[in-house]
């Protein structure tokens, strides 16, 4: 196994990941052709089978294959290409999309979120190809478009056919272990009340008033949603996100809207999420003649969890153990992420494994370090071999 983590290029790895950093994908709007185009060059150039799919017209997902001697078992790796917009550029001590290095560090949209992370993937199949290792099992790569936004990219692979025995999702994880990651349910509620003229109040009904009382009714739930924690994610949230209603200082206000975010945890419903969150807004007399309300869904991810003790999770602990010399024991993701389709729609245990951390993602100055992304090649390789070879 040495032999093959040998053949991991640091100096490699890094330009790489400043290549993938210099070639913008942000989403939205989502334009993930490019990188798209660029991997599928550097996969193709490793020999493997190259397949390319977009979910619709312009949003491409490659697909890389490494066979074996047989079919199975089959290890699938899964990276999204895609990042978040860059936003203000002049808040940026550095230019976005250059990857610059600095202090064993390096700089850029995706750095973290997670353009080191598919540079690990790249690196490792390359040291497994270089070292002529023969795979008794399929090693699938899936780079795949619109992970930040709706998940569809892995959604559609999913759907074609791909499957495997075991997957590693290559989210920032500081190179721990996780299992399990929250879900998300975002919510637009709306109160309709009466309007008015500001001097006799009392002759309409003032939809920012009631929608008040919610949100002070949605605070209480975030305290009671305390007491009901997951082992590895801590307790679900609720959050109030944004709020709009009125039109002008003198008028009685007939119309507010809110924005929720709950964040779920293994074993939630988010049907059953929803329902509580609507029989709190008619608990307030949210059906009375005067007061019309509405709950719509903008977003849902649901969570997922993968056993401890299936295999894949006792392999990562091992090849992390023996790369950087600690047991990572295991953890959760806090956010929401493409595991949920591999887990819940394919039924592939699954992992979540990756340089970068999640404090990085989706800021101002977003880095990875150059360590864990040298680390994190040589644990995905370690990992083949235990798994394929």
């Amino acid at each position: 196994m040495f032999s093959v983590l040998e053949k991991i290029a640091a100096d490699e790895i890094i330009e790489l990941t400043r290549q993938l950093i210099r070639i913008p994908s942000e989403n939205p709007p989502g334009g993930e052709g490019e990188i798209a185009e660029f991997i599928a060059e550097k996969l193709k150039d490793l020999g493997l089978t190259v397949r390319v799919y977009e979910f619709k017209p312009g949003r491409p997902s490659v697909v890389g294959l490494l066979s074996g001697v047989k079919e199975k078992p089959t290890l699938m790796f899964n990276g999204h290409m895609d990042t978040v917009p860059v936003g203000d550029k002049d808040l940026w001590s550095v230019e976005p999309f250059e990857g610059v290095l600095r202090d064993g560090r390096i700089y850029g949209r995706g750095a973290a979120d997670m353009k080191g992370a598919l540079a690990a993937m790249i690196a490792s199949v390359k040291a497994i190809v270089e070292s002529e290792v023969n795979l008794r099992g399929r090693l699938i790569l899936t780079f795949v478009a619109d992970e930040e936004v709706t998940g569809y990219g892995t959604r559609d692979l999913i759907r074609r056919g791909y499957r495997a025995d075991f997957a590693i999702v290559g989210e920032p994880s500081e190179l721990n272990v996780q299992t399990a990651h929250k879900g998300l349910l975002w919510l637009k509620v709306v109160i309709r009340g009466k309007a008015a003229h500001a001097s006799i109040p009392h002759q309409g009904v003032n939809a920012i008033y009631r929608m008040a009382d919610f949100c002070l009714a949605l605070e209480k739930m975030n305290s009671l949603l305390a007491e009901k924690k997951h082992a590895l994610l801590g307790p679900p949230t609720i959050n109030v996100g944004t709020i709009k209603g009125g039109i002008k200082t003198n008028i009685v206000p007939d119309y507010c809207e809110i924005t929720i975010d709950r964040r779920l945890i293994p074993g939630e419903k988010p049907v059953d999420v929803k329902r509580e969150i609507e029989e709190t807004l008619e608990s307030l007399g949210g059906k009375t003649s005067k007061l019309q309300t509405q709950v719509e869904v903008l977003n849902l991810a649901e969570p997922s969890e993968t056993p401890q003790d299936e295999l894949i999770v006792q392999v990562a602990r091992k090849a992390v153990r023996e790369v950087i010399g600690r047991d990572p024991g295991v953890t959760g993701f806090t956010a929401t992420c493409d595991m949920r389709f591999l887990v819940n729609e394919a039924g592939i245990p699954t992992i979540i494994l990756g340089p970068g951390s999640l404090r990085q993602a989706h800021v101002i100055d977003e880095y990875v370090e150059v360590e864990q992304v040298i680390n994190a090649a040589k644990i995905y390789t370690s990992i083949i071999l235990k798994t394929l070879s």
